[in-house]
């Protein structure tokens, strides 16, 4: 399949296989890894000690698949697309369907960032990055992978954004809330605290997403208030204001809102109006033309992809 300008997937994901956190992580957590157990009638799972519900593997990597073919539970992994951990394999799948490039995030990682722990979370990143590193290696140019921190501290994010670079790793995928969120409300991402962060992604370039179901008001572990089409939006709904504050101070900072629609753009930019004190009519009506003219297009048979074109 051949386009006439370059597609891109800003929002793909893979599929962590088996041995992605058993393998990689350092020695000390390797009995507490995330790892694969099998079920016989719930079929494979990832277990991730500290958290109360394993992950089932049916709709990780069900794109593609029929809707009544569609089920969370009673999938083994060799079932899956082979694409979503072999980087070989994905390689030859976009050359079929005509894609460019991909920007790639985790699957089973996404839940990992609910975790109570923030040293269990640094650990299980660390791991993810290393392994995600080597996936990527094989067409840098094509597989964007997005690297992983638990944030547990400003210097150490910033040391965290500096080996994900330092990997090849094209971005990060943010938690929804740092380690430092308290309950008050301080320590969260528009604190002052954490502007030498934000400093140090500009100075590395490297964008930074805010990817849903990566915060703990949207985790399986907890129900949403009102329909759940709240839950899906939670992460977006969470970071709309801290979102305002920080585009108004980081006019060159890069971030990426992934898997939200793309109506989380002007809650982003009315935050950010209400912030500066400025409110053209102008801001919203740039907003109406450039998610018409975005493309999103789902049509993949690896673990999913939202395609946008570059050129538009």
């Amino acid at each position: 399949m051949t386009f006439s300008f370059p597609v891109i997937s800003a929002d793909s994901h893979i599929t962590e296989p088996p041995d992605c956190y058993t393998a990689h992580i350092d020695p000390a957590w390797r009995d507490r890894a995330p790892h694969m157990v099998s079920d016989d009638a719930r079929g494979d799972m990832f277990v991730i000690p500290g958290m109360s519900r394993p992950i089932a593997m049916g709709l990780v990597a069900a794109a593609g698949k029929p809707a009544e073919e569609l089920t969370v539970s009673g999938v083994s992994f060799d079932e899956l697309h082979r694409s979503g951990w072999d980087a070989n394999y994905r390689i030859a799948d976009q050359q079929r369907d005509g894609v460019a490039a991909e920007v790639i995030y985790p699957t089973v990682g996404m839940m990992i960032c609910n975790h109570p722990d923030a040293d269990f979370k640094h650990a299980a990143f660390t791991a993810y990055n290393r392994w995600i590193a080597d996936y990527c290696s094989v067409a840098p140019d094509r597989l964007l992978g997005c690297g992983q921190t638990a944030l547990r501290s400003v210097d150490e994010g910033i040391a965290d954004l500096q080996r994900i670079a330092d990997l090849g790793l094209r971005g990060v995928m943010m938690p929804g809330e740092p380690a430092t969120w308290s309950e008050d409300g301080s320590g969260d991402y528009d604190d002052p605290m954490w502007d030498p962060f934000w400093q140090a992604a500009i100075d590395l370039g490297l964008p930074l997403s805010f990817h849903i179901l990566t915060s703990r008001a949207s985790a399986f572990e907890s129900r949403p208030r009102g329909p759940r089409i709240n839950g899906f939006l939670a992460i977006i709904r969470g970071i709309q204001d801290i979102m305002g504050t920080l585009t108004s101070r980081w006019c060159v900072l890069r971030l990426m809102l992934a898997g939200c629609r793309t109506t989380c753009t002007a809650w982003i930019t009315h935050g950010s109006d209400i912030e500066t004190g400025w409110r053209p009519a102008s801001n919203y009506s740039g907003y109406r033309r450039s998610t018409s003219q975005s493309t999103f297009t789902p049509r993949s048979k690896m673990t999913g992809r939202r395609f946008v074109s570059p050129s538009r």
